[in-house]
């Protein structure tokens, strides 16, 4: 298989991957939604950062699950960009944040680096310094990293493939975002709901159906080791971390 460019890792990897977009500049707005839908899988918007916040909380709170990353703008009203990270770290401190300015004042900057928000880009936007930005926040994600399992298994990462010893194992699309899922949080349980939400996030046509997500989770556990994937009642289903041996 041939190596795939940098740019060609980050457009794949971000189309998995669930955005949330605060801009208070309606003309911006709608002029950066088109090119933020091409990149990423899902892209929720906000008009402020009290809305912001708002958007972030009622997602967490509905969906057991945070935005993979929030893109802000500094200068908007009710509450700024800034207090808007400070409030969204204070839930959870492993949030990825890209901020968007149109200027770079020490004001606004010194902040921003007290935070260590993880990219920063000047506007107006250029899609090389997006995906140069988007490269360095998800570096660890993109890093072609392979997990090793008992028994012989591994899983290449970056190309997407499963392994038992030299037999490739063959996943489906929905199978191979399922242990992305699962790796990518190991120690979080997901309920059937969630594990739809993270499927079919960009269908959202697609009407609810425990039934399927049961056969999908069904014909994904043949394909593994015995109780790779555990699954409590009330809790929903996680990788098995003793199988699992970079945590």
């Amino acid at each position: 298989m041939a190596e795939r460019t940098v740019v060609q890792q980050v457009i794949s990897y971000c189309k998995t991957l669930k955005v949330l977009y605060v801009e208070d500049h309606k003309e911006s707005q709608l002029a950066s939604i088109p090119l933020f839908e091409d990149i990423f899988g899902k892209v929720v918007t906000a008009d402020n950062g009290k809305e912001g916040l708002s958007v972030y909380i009622n997602e967490e709170r509905n969906s057991g699950c945070n935005f993979d990353l929030v893109i802000t703008d500094i200068q908007m009203p009710q509450i700024n960009g800034i207090h808007m990270i400070e409030s969204i770290y204070k839930i959870n401190p492993e949030q990825k944040t890209l901020i968007l300015s149109a200027y770079q004042n020490e004001e606004y900057l010194v902040p921003l680096i007290n935070l260590n928000v993880n990219g920063f880009i000047k506007k107006p936007l250029m899609l090389d310094e997006i995906f140069r930005q988007l490269h360095k926040i998800f570096k660890k994600e993109l890093g072609g990293k392979e997990y090793l399992f008992a028994e012989n298994y591994r899983y290449d990462a970056e190309n997407k493939r499963f392994f038992n010893e030299d037999q490739e194992i063959m996943l489906t699309h929905n199978e191979i975002k399922l242990l992305d899922l699962f790796l990518n949080n190991p120690r979080q349980y997901f309920s059937i709901e969630q594990i739809f939400d993270h499927l079919f996030f960009d269908n959202p046509l697609k009407d609810f159906s425990s039934h399927s997500i049961h056969g999908i989770l069904k014909r994904f556990k043949n394909k593994l080791p015995e109780n790779f994937i555990i699954n409590n009642k009330t809790q929903g289903y996680k990788i098995n971390e003793s199988f699992y041996k970079n945590p």
